[in-house]
């Protein structure tokens, strides 16, 4: 297991060790979270199941789980999103692989040399697993009354202009 988790790792002969990783890595560390976390405290766990599969394709199983600090898209204030993500990822070489690969595996593609870091495993799982939208339950959330009344309010009849339109010719 690297100690140094932005050291490459090769899938492929880790896979036939059947080896596992399996760490934490600090939130704070992902560059590409910056600017989607309103707190970057806290960590992920994660683990990373080599093996191959019936057809031979390097296979990891991957499991990560942390929890985020996100904005509401609702009411703009902080809400705390759990992330329990369990991936079954399949290794290509190619980008015309892709297809060929089982619908139950997500394709990840090594570099030239065959490798991929831990961190750049994990992160890309992690940012893959982050909803759209964030949102506190509606029960909870302060600008619920708000959104209801606006949308009271905008509710619009599809055939309306239709039905001036119509009524004017007559």
């Amino acid at each position: 297991m690297p100690s140094d988790l932005s050291q490459p790792i090769n899938p492929l002969r880790l896979a036939k060790a059947r080896e596992r990783i399996v760490g934490k890595i600090q939130l704070n560390s992902m560059a590409r979270l910056k600017g989607i976390l309103l707190s970057h405290k806290g960590e992920l766990n994660y683990s990373l199941a080599f093996d191959f599969n019936e057809a031979s394709v390097c296979i990891i199983e991957s499991d990560i789980e942390t929890q985020l600090i996100l904005e509401c898209q609702r009411c703009f204030e902080p809400v705390e999103v759990d992330i329990r993500k369990n991936s079954l990822l399949g290794i290509v070489d190619e980008s015309d692989e892709i297809d060929s690969l089982a619908k139950e595996y997500e394709p990840v593609q090594l570099d030239e040399d065959g490798v991929i870091t831990v961190e750049e495993l994990v992160e890309e799982e992690l940012l893959l697993s982050i909803p759209l939208s964030a949102l506190h339950p509606e029960n909870k959330c302060a600008a619920t009354n708000d959104v209801n009344r606006i949308n009271a309010e905008a509710k619009r009849q599809p055939f309306a202009d239709l039905a001036a339109l119509i009524k004017d010719k007559n």
